[in-house]
């Protein structure tokens, strides 16, 4: 099993909000506003009723889930502790269909004892949403026991991660006995576990496509700059800056075997004395468009010419091509941007008015369906009937994954209205520059007749 299937992932972090805002009420105590807007905002996301199953599943420790806001904000007041880090924020994820319901909330309340239960205040929401069930703990930074602050150092995390490593055991659940120490950033793993495209993947393509002909290590500096790229080669450590990032990577740490260290690629400059012009295999599943790409407009025209520079589709008959240094960093997105172009054909959207008004409607939509939603709540809780209340829990599921696909659609709007002025603005440089090397060629074949 791989180390991203790991069974109870464990992940915590702060809660913070605006110093001088909290400062403000404790000079003002009689204020009748909800003080710790940071920590309302977790409490009410983590003990939401449809991701709880109504809140049966919450549990609170060292407090009560229905006021632990106040008690958590009290214990600060009286410690004389408003700082920014108002809590922390915990989740313990397990795999689909590893736990029931039931027995993730005992886990979760069992973490939670162990970990912070005999100094903090902790609650503990197990959310049922998604394919894999999982726990989230909200804890107050402050200790209702001595006023000490829980401060979340590197030793607190490993220990939240060995209490949960021995629960599991103790279960029987799966763990990993040795875990890597070299972990994939998440972004990464998950892009590379649906073949997609990332920053660094982008990077060792563009560094194997100058590694395929270059014979020395100047041709390969100057093949990398000739691409956008600013490269380092006089330290310890070789070191290259993609075009449109503000990081700088070193080689070596492109993988994690260290196939791009200084050692390995001399060696494959050196190759290519003995095997010359490697070939590099294409970085994008390009697709065939077999429309006719002419008769479309606005934004669909758009999306298609953008599509094209990035070379995620190419035109029924011709050659697929790389794109331009001023586009690459895009193919991060390339799933994002083709799901915004599929999404704009099938609402048949034109305009960004287009758009904004399909926005506007679903949030009416999604407004209707919440207010209906809540009355089957009301009507769940008020009836006796076990074959009328699952009825009304099918309506209420219905209800919510409708919720739940309207606010995804509009979140696609959203990304519409913000990518479409990007994309003009650099289709309109890459114009600029293709205009200009035309312009240079042609000033260059004048100046050779004459």
């Amino acid at each position: 099993m791989k180390e991203g299937d790991k069974l109870a992932i464990t992940k915590i972090w702060a809660v913070k909000d605006d110093l001088n805002r909290v400062l403000n009420y404790i000079k003002n105590p009689d204020k009748t506003t909800e003080l710790g807007d940071g920590l309302k905002e977790v409490l009410a996301y983590t003990t939401q009723g449809y991701k709880t199953n109504e809140k049966e599943y919450i549990t609170g420790i060292n407090c009560d889930p229905k006021t632990s806001l106040k008690q958590m904000m009290n214990t600060k007041l009286s410690y004389n502790k408003m700082d920014s880090r108002l809590a922390f924020h915990a989740v313990q994820s397990f795999k689909p269909g590893e736990v029931t319901p039931e027995e993730c909330h005992a886990l979760g309340v069992q973490l939670a004892k162990q970990m912070w239960g005999n100094r903090f205040e902790v609650v503990v929401s197990t959310h049922l949403d998604k394919e894999h069930l999982h726990n989230h703990f909200v804890i107050n930074s402050v200790s209702w026991v001595d006023g000490m602050k829980y401060d979340n150092r590197k030793s607190d995390i490993d220990h939240f991660r060995e209490l949960n490593d021995a629960i599991c055991k103790e279960h029987g659940l799966f763990i990993i006995e040795n875990p890597s120490s070299k972990a994939m950033n998440y972004g990464e793993w998950n892009a590379e576990k649906k073949d997609g495209i990332y920053f660094r993947k982008i990077i060792r393509y563009d560094v194997d496509t100058v590694l395929s002909y270059a014979r020395t290590l100047d041709q390969f500096k100057e093949g990398l700059e000739e691409i956008g790229y600013q490269v380092d080669l006089s330290g310890k450590h070789w070191t290259l800056k993609h075009p449109q990032s503000k990081r700088t990577f070193r080689f070596y740490k492109l993988t994690r075997d260290n196939r791009y260290d200084e050692e390995h690629l001399l060696e494959r400059i050196n190759n290519n004395y003995l095997f010359p012009m490697q070939p590099v295999a294409d970085i994008i599943p390009c697709k065939e468009y077999q429309g006719d790409h002419k008769k479309l407009k606005g934004i669909k025209a758009l999306y298609f010419k953008y599509c094209y520079a990035l070379g995620i589709i190419r035109p029924k008959g011709s050659k697929q091509h790389y794109p331009s240094p001023q586009l690459r960093k895009d193919l991060i997105y390339m799933d994002k941007i083709t799901n915004e172009n599929t999404f704009a054909g099938k609402h048949n959207l034109e305009t960004l008015e287009d758009v904004l008004a399909f926005k506007l409607s679903m949030q009416e939509q999604i407004t209707t369906w919440i207010s209906q939603r809540r009355c089957i709540y009301n009507k769940i809780k008020r009836t006796h009937d076990p074959k009328l209340k699952q009825q009304f829990e099918q309506d209420k599921d219905t209800l919510t994954s409708k919720i739940a696909h309207g606010k995804k659609e509009i979140k696609i709007c959203e990304d519409i209205e913000k990518r479409v002025p990007d994309m003009e603005e650099k289709l309109k440089q890459i114009q600029e520059l293709e205009n200009e090397r035309n312009q240079q060629q042609i000033e260059y074949e004048r100046s050779f007749n004459l």
